[in-house]
């Protein structure tokens, strides 16, 4: 397997997984269209893709840096976004090769805190990141107003 930062290049596949990983809420082509503006951000987002030893893209993390992060001993903190690994990959050290590159994008920019979350009800999602090493600091309910 080989991880790698992804290049533009690799910007289909990114959107591709993010598609998956977010159904049916977006689309490959809408989320394509976002990663620019992603790359652009004061600090961007950055992306490593897994491929397989055959060059089958299999995975894909990003994260980037927030000013804030639940649990944070700084208020700076690396933040996991999403972490996609095809299925037929799982439980095979994809997602660990991935979030190891991250942490070491994330102990090169000087952070100590690595932030990352899952829905609630997303056991699969916690039980992986316990595993991972992670610790749950805190549960949230999130709440959103239209303004018209």
């Amino acid at each position: 397997m080989i991880v790698r930062e992804a290049g533009p290049a690799d910007h289909a596949t990114w959107a591709a997984m993010l598609a998956k990983l977010h159904a049916p809420e977006g689309d490959a082509a809408e989320f394509l269209a976002e990663i620019p503006d992603w790359l652009a951000f004061e600090q961007p987002m950055i992306c490593w893709v897994a491929f397989s030893d055959d060059g089958v893209p299999v995975g894909m993390i990003d994260a980037r840096v927030r000013n804030y992060a639940e649990g944070a001993p700084d208020l700076q903190a690396a933040y996991v976004e999403d972490l996609w690994v095809e299925a037929e990959h799982r439980r095979t050290g994809v997602a660990a090769a991935l979030l190891l590159a991250v942490e070491q994008w994330a102990r090169a920019q000087g952070l100590n805190w690595l932030g990352s979350d899952a829905e609630i009800g997303n056991r699969l999602s916690r039980q992986w990141h316990a595993a991972a090493g992670f610790m749950e600091v805190e549960e949230l309910v999130v709440f959103g107003k239209p303004l018209d």
